[in-house]
Order: C-alpha cells, then sequence, then structure tokens
C-alpha cells in the first residue's frame, strides 16, 4: 500500500470524527509504510469550544482505526498535532 494512499485515509478519518456534532479540520497530513506497518499524523484545527485530550484522542483512534480497516496495515503510531482552535459549523447530520 502506497505512503500516499495510507495519508489520504488518515486524513479523511481525522475529518470525519464526530466531535459532539462538530469536525476537526485537517492542515495537513503524512504517512509512512513500512512493510506491513504505518506510521500516520495529521496537524489539526479544532472546534472551539473543545476539550483538547478527549478531542485529540478521539481523532487519533478514529484515524488509527480507518486505517488498519481499509488499508490492512498495523498502525504502528498515530500523531495528532493540534495547530489551532477555531469557531466551527455544525457537522452535517
Amino acid at each position: 500500500v502506497a505512503d500516499r494512499a495510507v495519508r489520504r485515509i488518515a486524513e479523511r478519518a481525522a475529518a470525519e470524527t464526530d466531535l459532539a456534532g462538530r469536525r476537526a479540520r485537517v492542515t495537513h497530513g503524512s504517512a509512512v509504510v513500512h512493510g506491513r506497518r504505518a506510521d500516520v499524523s495529521v496537524d489539526v484545527r479544532l472546534p472551539y469550544p473543545a476539550v483538547l485530550g478527549e478531542a485529540g484522542e478521539k481523532v487519533r483512534g478514529r484515524m488509527a482505526d480507518r486505517v488498519a480497516e481499509l488499508s490492512g496495515l498495523t498502525v504502528r503510531e498515530a500523531t495528532v498535532r493540534v495547530q489551532s482552535l477555531s469557531p466551527d459549523r455544525a457537522a452535517p447530520q
């Protein structure tokens, strides 16, 4: 599986994470595949207000789960970096 494909899965999963009816906005993503394992990382802008630790963990968990599910790879490391907080629209229902 190509790094680019894994990166796109990670970015999409992070952006789709439900944060109390709102969504994170992905500003950058990366992925490196090592055989059957992957390291993934995203930078996000979280909706304000947000409990940072909880929101970051939800994004990280969904990203790791979806990458594993869709790529068949084991996610060795999943990193979420919060770049900023911003008022955000409600997520579509």
